[in-house]
């Protein structure tokens, strides 16, 4: 292919590569935009109906998140308190607390843990000493696992009050948030009592990440735990994975603390996480007492989801009868159009060379027309192209009567082998192609040489070896495809490096060429010559077997050995196929 074919190829791909010089996009476009804004006024009509009450219902759910957060941790002591009450009224368990049997304590408290499916509980002595502390370690199988850990739950607070006997307007139970050596524990205490006294402590407790979690997804909103400083013990947020920087945008600002602890609701818009949220604070109070402080956080991109979702329900409601009109106009161009596009596909393939495709389109319209005229134009440009590479064929072949036809038989037999190896149609005409020019070479070769009856001397072998540069350099100036020039140039290489011109080997050796050596070995050895008889066709094919793996590919040689009785059978039926005058052929057609 020239370059300036080349470059204008390039050109026109680019060209058609751009999406609205298509007549489809040309039809099309008019509908989308049609579409588009209708879908942008539904959109802003729905959005300006409900932002007003948007506001008020995130307002609403961001005020109940709250309330739930804040009743959250009641109901939690109160779950708390139910379990401290049935471990310390079950008979038993004074008498092992004093007894320090931990067997028979736990025999009596694991039960009681699993039928109320706490996280912990750990039972004390009058002087303060674990004598059996529990944990969840499965909450799906509800499984227990003792605890060993440095805690010295005795100098906790609540503890100290429980042993030290102390009371309340409330009892005598105590609840306080503890930060132990597995995080912070919402702990609620009670006192194991017996006649004779005190016996020891129930602790049964809550870690606060299982608190903000079960919180978060009653609340449907962002929990966080303070301390009293404003520092954030746990929260749903992802703080543990975040930077220094990042958590310490969580902290609550001293003002609100202030306002918090004294049971102030305070709200603050802030930016947490590359996000804008909505946080309310509060305190948690147990049993009269404030024991932290929270806060819940509803992300502002709420009220953007709601409107955005709100847009697209009414852009859907307005825009059905749009839509089945562009669905009507899509369906209509795309069969206007389908056969167009398979014509452009179709010229494309032939503008690079390939005369063996055909659009096959078959209508009664215009399109359908052109079409058929196109098709018809290009068989007759295939079958003008062959007839010329015919005639040269012919004037190579009419050098030797020997050979005459020879060249013909090789491309009609290459394409046969092509056939039987699965290849397309497309690659068939070429190798038909290539047998046709694939001894073009020796047209530069002298008839003193070409045309000796007795055998060649090393000097003529190697003038006759070099038919196929010969034919390259002929063929240079044509602008043919790969694959026939691989035919021509390799069709007497080997894949053991024996072959010429350019000694290929192995993988080296393209299929075209692999097939070529095939066929012109065939009709080579089954075709008369003044120095020998011809082989028959099964002692041609041995022949070819044991030159397989060696000198040929064994695959072909397989495909010859399937095809060589309906070769024969057509070597007899056809004149061309005896080296006669060539008729028109039924040629391989593609259509895309």
């Amino acid at each position: 292919m020239s370059a300036a074919s080349a470059g204008s190829q390039r050109v026109s791909l680019r060209v058609l590569s751009w999406p609205f010089r298509h007549i489809r996009w040309k039809i099309v476009l008019p509908y989308a935009f049609l579409t588009v804004v209708l879908a942008v006024i539904g959109s802003y009509l729905a959005t300006k109906a409900v932002t007003d009450s948007l506001q008020e219902r995130f307002e609403n759910q961001l005020a109940e998140a709250g309330r739930v957060t804040s009743d959250k941790v009641v109901r939690k002591e109160k779950e708390h308190l139910e379990t401290v009450r049935a471990v310390a009224f079950t008979d038993g368990v004074a008498n092992a607390v004093k007894a320090g049997d931990r067997g028979a304590l736990m025999s009596l408290v694991q039960p009681i843990a699993t039928n109320a499916a706490v996280e912990r509980v750990e039972v004390l002595d009058a002087e303060g000493n674990r004598v059996t502390a529990l944990r969840l370690s499965n909450a799906s199988s509800l499984t227990y696992e003792q605890v060993s850990d440095a805690d010295v739950p005795a100098s906790w607070p609540l503890v100290q009050r429980v042993l030290q006997g102390q009371s309340d307007e409330r009892g005598d139970k105590f609840a306080q948030i503890i930060q132990t050596s597995s995080g912070y524990v919402l702990w609620t205490a009670g006192p194991i009592v017996t006649d004779s006294g005190r016996a020891g402590v129930v602790l049964v407790g809550t870690t606060l990440e299982t608190f903000v979690r079960q919180s978060k997804a009653e609340a449907l909103a962002d929990v966080t735990v303070y301390d009293f400083t404003g520092n954030p013990l746990t929260s749903t947020f992802p703080i543990g994975e975040r930077t220094s920087a990042e958590e310490a945008s969580l902290n609550m600002p001293p003002a609100i603390v202030d306002d918090s602890i004294k049971g102030s609701v305070v709200r603050e818009q802030r930016s947490l996480f590359s996000r804008g949220y909505d946080l309310l604070y509060g305190r948690l109070e147990l049993r009269g007492q404030v024991v932290g402080l929270y806060s819940v956080g509803l992300s502002t991109d709420f009220i953007f989801n709601e409107g955005s979702s709100t847009r697209t329900k009414v852009m859907l409601l307005f825009g059905v009868g749009i839509a089945l009109v562009l669905g009507i106009g899509l369906y209509l161009t795309h069969q206007l159009t389908k056969p167009i596009l398979r014509l452009v596909r179709t010229a494309k393939l032939v503008a690079l060379g390939d005369l063996t495709v055909r659009s096959g389109i078959i209508t009664a319209d215009e399109i359908g027309i052109l079409a058929t005229s196109f098709d018809e134009m290009t068989a007759r440009l295939q079958r003008q192209h062959l007839s010329t590479i015919r005639a040269l064929t012919s004037a190579i072949d009419a050098r030797d009567p020997y050979t005459m036809g020879h060249s013909v038989r090789v491309g009609q037999l290459a394409m046969m082998l092509g056939r039987e190896l699965g290849l397309e149609d497309t690659r068939l005409a070429r190798l038909e192609i290539g047998g046709y020019l694939h001894d073009i070479g020796k047209i530069g070769i002298r008839d003193a040489v070409l045309l000796k009856p007795g055998k060649l001397t090393p000097e003529e072998r190697t003038i006759i070896e070099d038919h196929p540069t010969i034919g390259i350099s002929i063929l240079s100036a044509v602008d043919l495809p790969e694959e026939v020039v691989r035919f021509v140039q390799d069709h007497h290489e080997r894949l053991d490096g024996s072959g010429y011109p350019r000694g290929l080997r192995e993988d080296e050796v393209s299929i075209q060429a692999r097939i070529a050596a095939v066929a012109d070995m065939y009709d080579a050895v089954t075709s008369e010559r003044p120095y020998r008889s011809p082989m028959l066709p099964g002692e041609a094919v041995d022949l070819l077997r044991s030159e397989q793996g060696r000198f040929l590919d064994p695959r072909v040689v397989v495909a010859m050995s399937a095809v060589v009785d309906e070769w024969e059978e057509r070597r007899k039926l056809e004149p061309a196929l005896r080296g006669f005058k060539l008729p028109d052929l039924d040629l391989p057609k593609v259509t895309v």
